[in-house]
């Protein structure tokens, strides 16, 4: 049916007329090639111009009388979810704003089935619904008032502008859901979809939702998708609704069919990769079960290789002949050579500077050349490794180091050369495990000494050694749950070029627990030596204690065992842990925070003292991780300490 116009027109009329007018000016072209008469043709094109600028006026006004307001819809005797989804159905009729009460009228029985519909749509079933339109004609009916009104505006802006529609329901009692009967026709198959099945988004007694059904066998489905069941389908599938009873029991029965299988996976290999190096990244087998997560698991395990910069595992669901499902795997490798450059600042070293260079692929085996510098008021670093990939790319390597380490702390300064390899494995599915033997060449000065001439002390250390780490969190920058561990155990004899033996133990954890918007971050850190004598270990392996990430409120390295004058030389063994509450305090990035830290450094546990500090905090939420502002108060030595420090959590 045509919608009306003031023009007179209607749309199908108007688009005819404007065919007419086409064909019209296609004639005029063709006689003026014809017959020359130009005089003629622009004459007509005139008027032409004219009539349409008049049309166009015209519309610009009716469109500025009529097209300024919406008609009102009213809606009583329902609020909340119900009266939204009316809305939605009914939406508003695309009627003129000065229609007749006749046509309005005619819309009535539309509205009322639009109504009932999204009233059952959410499990009222025994709604009654009065629709009632009324036509501007008669809501600007002269009322017999002879009043005088000050404002010719005022009476405007008072007056309806269109129609209008109340909708006035009684919903009546909601419809729940009762039984929930979902059976696996393939009793092999439960198993697979128990954690489906255990963990329904509907349950008995909730509000009959026409779309919560709907997703729940939707939920059904694409586990199968997700699982390879690419035939699956439901063999029973109802909702049975009780209106007596208000309830509504759900009877699905599905039918999985048969599970595909993965193909042959195929691997664009970059020619500065040797194929047989680039399958070593594949985790994907051939002839096994068809499972999505397989392919985000592998596009991670290839994002995760540092080698390439964009990564395509596509499954050709065009091919699944036999029930065999190709993988087609695309790589596009990141630049061979980068370099990179970087600034930071926290108060244990001071400003920070740092300098890398990275060969990513000195040959087609994929082994890379790493250069690292590090320099800042209290420590200078310099390195360079040279890294094996082995049978896991990934996550299984041999690394050649070498290189030089300078530490200033309160009350020691050390200059290390260290030569090593290490062995990095991933173990037990998920902790980090490096296997490691270093070569250390150490000369260091204790500075707070009795006659006040530094102490110098030369070690030749071999050093074996294991640590194992693992983390899990919810996010890398800013996790609200998580937590890490570390252990090492390592050490050395004086037969295997070392000038002392020793044994070290360390373990470290770190936690982090939400509380609503609030998180709980809870750390501590172990450790112990078995040596003869704790003046014989080198500096470098000693324990000392202070600072950003130890104990707030005194200085890097400042606390650690003393000897008879009561000078720190470091201890033989560690005890550290903090408890701090953080909090928002404007918006998501900005939060407070309250700690308080204790321990220390000792050379025997008969002779341990702990130290006390405690302060309040200020973190930013950066995209790089949280930037932290702490003042602390050394409690057992009444002094305060700012400190700054930036990075992860975890």
């Amino acid at each position: 049916m045509a919608t009306e116009h003031k023009s007179g027109y209607t749309i199908s009329e108007q688009v005819r007329f404007t065919v007419n007018i086409q064909s019209g000016i296609n004639e005029i072209l063709e006689m003026s090639r014809n017959t020359g008469f130009t005089r003629q043709l622009l004459v007509l094109t005139a008027m032409l111009v004219g009539f349409c600028s008049t049309g166009s006026a015209q519309n610009a006004q009716d469109n500025a009388t009529n097209g300024a307001t919406t008609p009102e819809i009213r809606i009583s005797g329902a609020q909340g979810e119900l009266a939204a989804n009316i809305r939605a159905h009914v939406g508003t009729p695309e009627l003129s704003c000065s229609v007749s009460q006749r046509r309005l009228d005619r819309q009535r029985p539309q509205v009322r089935r639009n109504t009932l519909r999204a009233a059952q749509a959410i499990g009222y079933y025994q709604a009654t619904v009065d629709i009632t339109f009324t036509a501007l004609s008669a809501l600007t009916a002269p009322s017999g008032n002879t009043e005088q009104v000050s404002s010719s505006d005022d009476a405007a802006s008072s007056q309806p502008q269109c129609w209008e529609l109340d909708i006035n329901i009684s919903p009546g009692a909601r419809v729940r859901f009762g039984d929930i009967n979902i059976s696996i026709a393939d009793p092999s198959r439960e198993a697979l979809f128990a954690p489906v099945l255990s963990a329904l988004p509907v349950q008995r007694g909730n509000p009959l939702r026409h779309s919560d059904y709907e997703s729940l066998k939707s939920l059904i489905s694409g586990h199968a998708i997700e699982n390879g069941f690419f035939a699956s389908r439901f063999t029973e599938s109802e909702l049975a609704i009780d209106l007596q009873r208000q309830r509504a029991d759900i009877n699905l029965v599905f039918e999985p069919g048969e599970q595909y299988s993965f193909g042959n996976i195929s691997i664009a290999t970059p020619d500065a990769l040797s194929e047989s190096f680039v399958q070593r990244f594949v985790t994907l087998q051939p002839n096994s079960p068809y499972h999505s997560d397989d392919l985000i698991e592998q596009r991670q395990h290839l994002n995760s290789s540092q080698y390439f910069s964009r990564v395509a595992v596509t499954p050709d669901l065009d091919q699944t002949g036999d029930r065999v499902i190709p993988v087609n795997i695309g790589l596009t490798l990141r630049p061979r050579r980068v370099y990179t450059v970087g600034a930071g600042v926290n108060t244990d070293s001071g400003p920070r500077l740092t300098g890398n260079y990275e060969d990513r692929y000195i040959n087609r085996r994929g082994h890379r050349l790493l250069a690292e510098t590090s320099l800042s008021t209290l420590q200078q670093d310099a390195s360079v490794s040279y890294i094996i990939p082995l049978q896991d790319p990934v996550n299984d390597s041999l690394r050649f180091s070498a290189g030089f380490q300078r530490e200033e702390a309160d009350t020691y300064i050390t200059n290390t050369y260290r030569t090593g390899v290490t062995h990095r494995s991933l173990v037990a599915d998920s902790w980090v495990q490096n296997l490691y033997v270093n070569y250390e060449r150490e000369k260091s000065e204790l500075i707070e000494t009795e006659t006040g001439e530094p102490e110098l002390q030369r070690n030749n250390t071999t050093i074996v050694g294991a640590n194992w780490t693992r983390t899990k969190s919810d996010d890398p920058i800013f996790p609200r749950n998580g937590w890490r561990l570390f252990g090492q155990v390592q050490g050395s004899h004086d037969a295997l070029m070392s000038d002392t033996s020793f044994t070290q133990v360390e373990g470290s954890v770190k936690w982090i627990h939400s509380l609503g918007p609030t998180r709980i971050i809870a750390r501590a850190e172990a450790a112990t030596t078995i040596a003869d004598a704790l003046l014989h270990l080198p500096v470098s392996v000693r324990y000392f204690t202070g600072g950003d990430t130890s104990i707030r409120g005194y200085q890097f390295g400042e606390l650690g065992a003393l000897n008879d004058e009561g000078e720190v030389v470091g201890g033989k063994h560690l005890l550290v842990g903090s408890l701090e509450y953080d909090f928002p305090v404007r918006g998501e990035d900005w939060r407070g925070a309250v700690f308080f830290d204790t321990g220390n450094s000792f050379r025997d546990f008969d002779t341990m003292t702990l130290k006390q500090s405690a302060g309040l905090g200020i973190r930013w939420i950066s995209p790089i991780g949280p930037i932290r502002l702490d003042i602390a108060h050394a409690i057992s030595d009444d002094a305060f300490r700012l400190h700054i420090t930036m990075g992860p959590d975890l």
